[in-house]
């Protein structure tokens, strides 16, 4: 299957889904491989050599020990558990070696026993229109930004099928990193929030769980655009699940009062991404479809 939007084939891999949300509207620099290709940041901008030139020498001692540990596991996978995973969950635990192992070890049995490296929102397969969460381009630290809608998300009551929504966008934007990138930037629109629909905590919880022990240090940033004053009761439900270091990486910004984003968002990503998103969430507080309604066709 191919993505074809306005007759022309999209590059498949920037898009989850052969069909896409009708208030997601694909980005004209990732519209075709030529556009993507000159947006697209190099394969590597740091070798590991570089990233471990960062630490101290005890640091680098206890990435040593680490390793040593997790190669004698027979959940160990020569190519997935490599060096970048080994500095990310040791610095979730900073450094200690016995935490670090342990959290490893039950993301990997969890990957195993789930299969989450590949899994796949069949909710958005069947309907395009529940979820989301997509891919719109890079930062100027090179890093995938993720973007969802509330109003355009509109299935936000099973907390398993968010789960398994966000773990496949959070796959996808491990896909399209640059060696020696680690992190992504996501994006939440609160447009469309409601208290009496949305206030269910274990919505928010099993997903930042799943962030925090399963995808640490992969969060760059978190910034919630124009989240409603009563959202500050549902983030003090929140707040316990949720790690200094996470807390420390949100932010809240809005399309009329300040912080705004025309004025923080050109400080963060290129002026491509600038151009679509802000627009974006504007057209985000009506009821308006996207541009384009992408559908999928068969190339075969």
């Amino acid at each position: 299957m191919a993505i074809v939007c306005n007759d022309t084939v999209v590059p498949t891999e920037y898009f989850m889904f052969p069909r896409q949300n009708q208030g997601f509207s694909i980005p004209q620099y990732l519209a075709t491989t030529e556009a993507a290709e000159a947006v697209r940041p190099p394969p590597s901008v740091k070798s590991i050599e570089e990233r471990r030139a960062e630490f101290s020498p005890e640091q680098l001692a206890a990435l040593d020990e680490l390793r040593a540990l997790v190669v004698e596991q027979e959940w160990y996978e020569p190519d997935h558990h490599n060096d970048w995973m080994l500095i990310r969950y040791s610095l979730a635990r900073n450094f200690n070696v016995k935490k670090s192992f342990a959290m490893l070890e039950k993301s990997a049995l969890w990957n195993k026993e789930t299969g989450s490296r590949t899994w796949t929102c069949n909710t958005c397969i069947e309907n395009p229109n529940l979820h989301l969460m997509q891919f719109v381009g890079w930062d100027f630290q090179c890093r995938p930004i993720l973007y969802s809608s509330m109003r355009w998300g509109t299935d936000r009551s099973d907390p398993q099928r968010s789960l398994q929504h966000s773990v496949m966008a959070f796959n996808h934007a491990v896909s399209l990193m640059p060696e020696g990138v680690e992190q992504w930037i996501h994006m939440t629109d609160f447009e469309t929030y409601s208290h009496l629909k949305d206030s269910n905590p274990k919505m928010g919880t099993t997903v930042i769980s799943a962030l925090q022990d399963h995808f640490p240090e992969r969060l760059g940033m978190m910034i919630l655009i124009d989240a409603p004053s009563m959202f500050s009761v549902l983030w003090a439900l929140f707040s316990p699940f949720i790690d200094a270091r996470t807390k420390e990486k949100v932010r809240f910004m809005y399309t009329k009062s300040k912080p705004n984003i025309r004025d923080e968002f050109p400080k963060l990503f290129p002026d491509h991404v600038c151009q679509y998103l802000i627009p974006s969430f504007e057209r985000n507080k009506t009821a308006e479809v996207a541009p384009e309604v992408v559908r999928a066709r068969s190339t075969q």
